[in-house]
């Protein structure tokens, strides 16, 4: 069993004064992946992979593409089946407009307890959090079963290389489960967001702006899509409910590009038009049928403005060819997640908060998707999301993090270890 004596030298070997160093360190290293600027994952990574390396950590750093490293770190406490992963990424999002920011994006000002920068929040802070607690935990020299792992991976940010590239090489293997370090201000995440990527391609024909009736305008079936996606997210709002968890499902367009490349101009009315869509989903829908359904979308969408057209021509008394295409692809499908709360990670990080903060834990789901949902849906890899930080914080402007909670978040994820892996014969 665990003993308080046994907890007393976990928490004595954190040095608060080290993750807010090293999450300062981290946050002065731009990150963020811009192959034109010449910056990238690969500094945070290397100065992990030198930080957990002096303290006795064993580490491989895989390069998942060129400049994109993950850096493994990991230590075998004691003989046991059990292996406890960390996971946290490197890359960061861009920063935007430099004149909006208060405080210097990599600058890791500290102002009143909080620490200003670009991934302070998302998730540096956490990252330094998770790392120190590894160490706290490895120097002191309470004998586990099992072992610990940091995941440091790239690419989180967009299409998650890094956590691909991870499980490819058979990292994934001995993991019997994963804390995901995330900004979740001190909730314990069970369940995460499913989520669908979607390109809507339409194809017409070029022409003058100021003679539309030579080409053929893909701007009626974009309005097209973009309402039949409305639809679709209020038929499931009405379908699904409110999950207990992750809220209410999503269909939403974000990204509409018209020429879908090259210079957009007033008086060209362009071929191609694209339409991204982010659609997010709760667990009683089923992606085989959203697919189907963004299909049939599709169709009938260029069965309709085909016909509008038709209609519009005979009118006019005009003849040309109705040739409209609007094409699908599916970019990206990956399911919701969830985790029992009597799995035993849940129950030690349950275990560790209450322990920390004096209260019962508060349950809630990842509005988004994180790295983890990989590892549960490919590896079956049960998996808890927490983490310090503002959940409306991630990718603003002077993005945050409260350095008393982050601190805290790594004492609760050092305990978490200790609990989930025991003690030699009794894990």
């Amino acid at each position: 069993m665990i003993t308080e004596e046994m907890e007393k030298r976990v928490l004595d070997a954190l040095d608060d004064r080290e993750v807010i160093d090293l999450t300062a360190e981290l946050v002065r290293i731009n990150s963020v992946w811009d192959p034109a600027a010449g910056t990238s994952e690969a500094p945070a990574a290397q100065h992990v992979a030198e930080w957990a390396r002096a303290r006795g950590f064993d580490v491989q750093v895989d390069e998942v593409a060129p400049g994109r490293p993950n850096a493994i770190v990991t230590w075998q406490a004691g003989p046991g089946e059990r292996t406890l992963m960390f996971e946290g990424h490197t890359d960061v999002v861009t920063p935007g407009d430099l004149s909006a920011w208060r405080y210097d994006p990599f600058g890791a000002a500290i102002v009143d307890g909080r620490m200003y920068g670009r991934g302070t929040n998302d998730t540096k802070g956490n990252l330094a959090a998770m790392l120190v607690a590894m160490a706290a935990v490895k120097k002191s020299g309470v004998e586990l079963a099992g072992g610990l792992l940091g995941g440091v991976l790239c690419d989180e940010e967009d299409r998650m290389l890094g956590v691909q590239d991870f499980i490819r090489r058979g990292h994934a293997d001995r993991v019997t489960a994963a804390v995901i370090c995330e900004p979740q201000d001190g909730l314990i995440c069970i369940s995460q967001k499913g989520a669908l990527r979607a390109r809507f391609e339409i194809i017409g024909r070029m022409s003058h702006g100021a003679m539309p009736l030579s080409g053929l305008n893909t701007a009626p079936a974009l309005s097209r899509l973009i309402d039949g996606l409305h639809t679709l997210e209020s038929e499931a709002v009405e379908d699904t409910g409110r999950d207990e968890y992750l809220g209410w499902p999503s269909f939403t367009p974000t990204v509409i590009q018209a020429p879908a490349r090259g210079a957009p101009q007033l008086n060209v009315m362009p071929r191609e038009a694209v339409l991204l869509a982010d659609i997010r989903t709760v667990a009683r829908q089923s992606h085989d049928d959203i697919r189907s359904a963004l299909a049939r979308l599709a169709e009938r969408v260029r069965h309709e403005t085909r016909e509008h057209y038709r209609n519009h021509d005979r009118r006019m008394g005009i003849t040309r060819e109705h040739d409209l295409i609007v094409d699908l692809e599916i970019l990206t499908d990956r399911p919701c997640t969830f985790t029992d709360r009597d799995d035993p990670v849940v129950r030690a990080a349950h275990r560790a908060t209450e322990r920390l903060t004096g209260r019962p834990p508060q349950y809630a789901g990842v509005p988004g998707a994180t790295d983890g949902t990989f590892l549960w849906a490919l590896k079956n890899i049960p998996i808890v999301t927490m983490g310090a930080g503002d959940r409306q914080v991630p990718h603003q402007v002077d993005e945050w993090v409260d350095l008393d909670q982050l601190v805290e978040t790594a004492r609760i994820y050092a305990l978490t270890a200790l609990y989930y892996l025991g003690t030699r014969g009794k894990a």
